[in-house]
């Protein structure tokens, strides 16, 4: 019987069998150097460690790697998956079984046939008829499995080499050099096998045998089991899924790349768009011969539809721009409500200017000429206002309101208000004299500027809007402005309480105006002081 444990060394009828684990003598000698490197492992990390690793793991992460080759990489990783399980099922699996196979089935020969050993229990031992051992290796092939040797030990251990025997025929197509150390030294070939070296193609199968009702094992068989026709058959088919590994890998990753070259391909024209069009480009499209029918083809319509509306959009802000300030057409288009700009109180410096004799001028000029003199006498006056940092908030016929503090806030508006007055002034008497020279109308200005609090917000109905500065500040800059004589820049005291020490300044006769109680004094500018200018 098998696994039952003997009680009483009898003369043997038949034969128990013990199946030992493979490589049980040789995991129990790997003992020691697996002790020595859990010691290793538990005293602590090595002081040659490198920390500087995790950085450079880090940096190469986040390496740029292109959509196309991760979709690539991950074909040929489904692949591979998918083909390893395939070989585990179809080759690595029925391997083992059919070893397994084998092993039950030498089992079974062995029980069946050691009863017939001619087994004879002595004061010395067992002892074994080796005309019974070497049949059962000889004739092992018929039954379907083939045993290169049959090793019979004492209880002691000791190899009986008189009762062993081996298959020469098998071993010669196994190892050709251990069938001639067979036939040169066949009990040094024996004690070689006895000894547990693992050979090639020969799996060792190891059973003690015992006898019913005895205490003890009487010795023990090794019988060493040729896989070499399963060795072979599972090469064979190794290498055909390795082919059909390769050969698919090949095809999926080229199919994968081309696939992936068809989705990377617009979506890289599409990212190269956004950056022209973050840059300002509002002319660049995605190409709609190259639009998929699929989501990376949403994303492009949907790009266009917004750069669409980004080129409208700056469309208006140009066009608004033309019409009202830059500043005024940034918060139109930015305000989150619709044309929300509220009424807020802000301390402002107002400038009015106004072409002289204009009355004169206009009955002399046909309406299209009056209209490009005074275009080209205001674009001194909006390049010089937006230069220091005003807002040119309307044109009044031949009259221009300038504002500085509304509704973009800046350092010392006073300050800029006046220089760029003078800068008009000495712009317009150049081109005056120009024209002049070559005979042609000329203009100049009369400049007023005061500051004050005023209301600053759009004003008018829903339908039409203005953004524009009311208060009594803008109404008295504009009675300066009707004092000032041609090149004249005019200012009121609150001006000119910023300016002290910073020009050259003439006080005026305080003048009664309209809507004022107490005569209003004036002081004329001359010009900047050099540092102050500077």
């Amino acid at each position: 019987m098998i696994g039952e444990e003997p009680e009483q060394l009898l003369r043997p009828r038949a034969l128990c069998l013990r199946l030992l684990p493979a490589g049980h003598g040789e995991r129990i000698a790997q003992r020691p150097r697996r002790q020595i490197r859990e010691n290793r492992s538990a005293s602590g990390p090595r002081s040659c460690a490198k920390p500087s690793w995790q950085s450079m793991l880090w940096r190469k992460s986040m390496r740029r790697v292109p959509l196309r080759l991760k979709i690539a990489a991950f074909a040929a990783t489904l692949v591979a998956v998918a083909v390893g399980l395939l070989a585990l099922f179809t080759v690595i699996l029925p391997w083992r079984a059919k070893i397994a196979s084998q092993e039950s089935l030498a089992r079974r020969l062995a029980q069946t046939a050691v009863s017939a050993m001619g087994v004879e229990v002595r004061a010395d031992g067992a002892h074994f008829d080796p005309s019974r051992v070497h049949d059962l290796v000889t004739n092992s092939s018929r039954t379907g499995v083939e045993i290169v040797y049959a090793l019979l030990f004492d209880e002691g251990g000791n190899l009986d080499a008189a009762a062993s025997s081996v298959n020469a025929e098998i071993l010669e197509r196994i190892s050709r050099p251990m069938v001639q150390l067979y036939l040169r030294d066949r009990d040094k070939c024996l004690q070689l096998f006895g000894s547990g070296v693992t050979q090639p193609g020969i799996r060792r199968l190891r059973m003690h045998l015992a006898v019913p009702e005895s205490k003890g094992a009487i010795g023990r068989l090794d019988l060493g089991l040729s896989t070499l026709s399963i060795d072979a058959e599972m090469r064979r088919t190794l290498w055909r899924d390795a082919i059909v590994l390769f050969g698919t890998m090949v095809l999926a990753v080229f199919a994968a790349f081309l696939f992936a070259q068809r989705i990377a391909r617009p979506l890289g024209e599409l990212s190269r768009a956004m950056g022209r069009l973050q840059q300002g480009d509002f002319e660049v499209r995605s190409d709609e011969a190259q639009q998929l029918n699929d989501e990376v083809g949403d994303i492009s319509r949907a790009f266009n539809a917004m750069a669409d509306g980004l080129k409208e959009r700056e469309r208006l802000r140009g066009t608004l721009g033309r019409y009202v300030s830059g500043a005024v057409a940034e918060r139109i288009l930015e305000e989150s409500d619709d044309l929300k700009l509220p009424g807020e109180t802000r301390r402002v410096t107002v400038m009015f200017l106004d072409v002289r004799g204009f009355t004169t001028m206009s009955e002399r000029l046909s309406p299209p000429e009056v209209v490009a003199l005074l275009n080209e006498y205001f674009d001194i006056v909006v390049d010089r206002v937006q230069e220091h940092g005003g807002t040119v908030n309307k044109f009044i016929g031949d009259a221009a309101m300038c504002i500085w503090g509304a509704p973009r806030q800046i350092d010392h508006p006073e300050q800029a208000a006046v220089r760029c007055a003078l800068e008009i002034q000495e712009a317009v008497a150049k081109l005056s004299a120009v024209r002049s020279g070559r005979g042609h109308t000329s203009l100049a200005f009369g400049v007023g500027i005061n500051a004050g609090e005023v209301v600053a917000g759009n004003l008018g109905a829903a339908k039409r809007l203005e953004y524009t500065v009311i208060g009594d500040a803008v109404n008295l800059a504009q009675r300066l402005e009707s004092q000032a004589r041609a090149g004249e820049v005019l200012v009121s005291e609150s001006v000119f309480e910023k300016l002290a020490g910073t020009v050259d300044a003439v006080p005026r006769e305080p003048v009664k105006l309209k809507g004022k109680s107490q005569p209003v004094r004036l002081w004329e500018i001359r010009r900047m002081k050099a540092a102050e200018a500077a």
